[in-house]
């Protein structure tokens, strides 16, 4: 996911680079398994494997709850400081689009390249290179460049937020607190209420296809982030109180829908409210969960300097990780179909040379490419922080 930030130290905060670095792993692990257990017949997708498996979604919400608490705090402080929608939109937009798309481009390239050798099941779309291939409706199978439907979202929240920044303040005059809240819930309330009035999910890959990968049916996700950042800023008080409560209640909110995955999984997809639950709680659930571990996160740093050393990486490395891992798995699994072998007595050796493959061109791709061209942006744009507010009263 695109939501890292290759900040100045004094920036940097440990706990929200642990989450983005732990998101990514989980990420890694479960399309590591179904890359190289599943579809090569090591391992059958199903039972408790594929309910764990599942589960592992839950990680892309908290990528995404972070880049919306990000994204927040980046457009309030920006429009505290500027004089004007304009001057912080058009910052905010070409910050943004300096830091995503050009290594969304190169790898758009790349999976191209792939699909055009036959490596790729799916076919390039130019509906990629305008992030609307999931937009309103499911992507057509079979997938082409499939981890790319979360860059899409990521991608339209950017546009969409400044836009409903001003259009809100178009329609009624209203402060900034009351400004960001319109539109944080929004954000909130629109996906969320098309969940409810679109058939219910009959099994977990039509939940997938038709709910979780439709940007239209998923932003809320983004929203709980903005909300967030809100309470950050203009509610110390709350953000300060009670961290390690919050933090717990988080914590079970987001295992219980991990359980109600594994049991939905494991019993019966549509066996609470007709698969209605799913569509919404599923979502919803880990989304506020992780706002609520925020607070208590966000304030920790340890006294390990490593520790916080490489948290940082992961986090600076982990855009060019999502958008690389994929490829490089079809070409490693591509040239072992090549070799005849049996897969089985080496595929951990495969899948440890997979992951450190992954960490080298992830390096390579961001002090190479990825953040010489984003450094271009501070030629004709203003630097604004993201990330946490310190404790001050409200404005």
């Amino acid at each position: 996911m695109n939501s890292s930030s290759s900040a100045p130290r004094y920036q940097r905060n440990f706990g929200l680079d642990l989450l983005r670095s732990i998101a990514i792993c989980v990420v890694l692990m479960n399309h590591g398994y179904l890359g190289f257990f599943v579809s090569t017949g090591l391992s059958k997708w199903e039972g408790w494997r594929a309910a764990l498996s599942a589960c592992a979604v839950f990680s892309i919400e908290w990528l995404f709850v972070l880049s919306g608490y990000l994204i927040g705090s980046m457009m309030i402080r920006s429009f505290e400081t500027r004089g004007g929608w304009w001057a912080s939109a058009r910052d905010f937009w070409l910050r943004r689009w300096f830091r995503t798309i050009p290594n969304y481009y190169l790898f758009l390239l790349l999976n191209a390249v792939i699909a055009w050798w036959g490596i790729e099941e799916g076919r390039f779309a130019w509906s990629f290179a305008v992030f609307s291939q999931n937009l309103a409706w499911a992507q057509t199978k079979p997938y082409f460049f499939a981890e790319a439907w979360s860059l899409a979202l990521d991608e339209w929240f950017y546009f969409l937020m400044p836009l409903l920044l001003g259009g809100v303040a178009l329609v009624r005059r209203m402060e900034r607190r009351q400004l960001f809240w319109a539109v944080a819930l929004l954000l909130i309330a629109i996906p969320t209420v098309l969940r409810t009035v679109v058939t219910p999910s009959a099994h977990f890959f039509e939940w997938d296809d038709d709910i979780r990968r439709v940007t239209l049916m998923h932003l809320d996700a983004t929203g709980w982030g903005v909300a967030a950042a809100i309470l950050n800023r203009w509610h110390p008080g709350w953000w300060t109180r009670w961290q390690g409560a919050k933090a717990l209640l988080g914590l079970a909110l987001t295992l219980g829908a991990a359980a109600a995955m594994f049991y939905f999984m494991r019993v019966d997809w549509r066996g609470f409210a007709g698969g209605r639950f799913n569509d919404l709680a599923l979502i919803v659930a880990p989304g506020v969960g992780t706002v609520l571990i925020l607070p208590w996160l966000s304030g920790h740093q340890p006294d390990a300097r490593w520790g916080r050393w490489l948290a940082a990486r992961i986090g600076d490395y982990s855009y060019s990780v999502y958008l690389c891992h994929f490829p490089l798995m079809l070409l490693m699994i591509h040239a072992l179909k090549l070799w005849g072998g049996a897969l089985g007595p080496i595929v951990g050796w495969v899948v440890l040379a997979w992951l450190l493959g992954v960490l080298a061109v992830s390096a390579l791709v961001f002090h190479g490419f990825e953040k010489p061209v984003s450094d271009l942006r501070e030629r004709f744009t203003r630097r604004v922080q993201a990330g946490p507010f310190s404790a001050q009263p409200s404005a």
